[in-house]
């Protein structure tokens, strides 16, 4: 059976475990471009992602047997994977409290231009946490879609029907477009 490659479709299978490879340098060799692109869209720096992602490499390794005895080991690795974007963000925002304070005794120079792109990323930032907050499972569906992964994929990644995909991301996208369209009006909610 051939492995389909990034943005071909793969069918839905009787057997959950019926072509996942039993050899875990063969699972991640082959889902790796869709972690990385994941990875790559939370995080914008490729090379975040890549940390990520080999983070994620590494404990999946240790867990391998883990991850094969459970009832979804796509799943279970990508949780694995999301989990490592998360510890890449944490200390991103540790780091970043840290230059705020420098830059606040210091006062840079800054252009409109670039103030105004960061406040553009900003507000995508917000909304995206707005939507996590309130619907976590349609997040993770945007992100991966626009990580260009199927929704055959995400739906397998994520434990979720495909057609369910379709629809959380649909909603999902309806929902940011709200948030963007409205920041003042989510925030006078209680």
């Amino acid at each position: 059976m051939n492995t389909p490659g990034p943005g071909e479709e793969r069918g839905l299978r009787a057997d959950p475990l019926g072509d996942l490879p039993n050899d875990f340098e063969a699972f991640f060799t082959r889902e790796n471009l869709g972690y990385l692109r994941y990875a790559q869209q939370r995080l914008r720096h490729r090379e975040d992602a890549q940390d990520a992602v080999q983070n994620a490499g590494a404990t999946l390794y240790k867990n391998w047997r883990r991850a094969l005895a459970s009832a979804d080991p796509q799943a279970f690795a990508f949780k694995v994977v999301k989990d490592a974007v998360v510890d890449v963000l944490r200390d991103r925002r540790r780091t970043e409290r840290k230059r705020l304070r420098v830059i606040a005794q210091r006062r840079p120079d800054t252009s409109q231009d670039e103030l105004d792109e960061l406040a553009e990323l900003d507000a995508l930032d917000w909304a995206m946490d707005e939507l996590a907050r309130a619907a976590p499972v349609q997040a993770d569906v945007v992100r991966l879609r626009q990580a260009g992964l199927s929704y055959h994929d995400i739906g397998r990644s994520l434990g979720i029907a495909h057609t369910t995909a379709r629809t959380y991301y649909s909603l999902g996208r309806r929902h940011l477009e709200y948030l963007l369209e409205h920041p003042d009006e989510e925030d006078a909610e209680p």
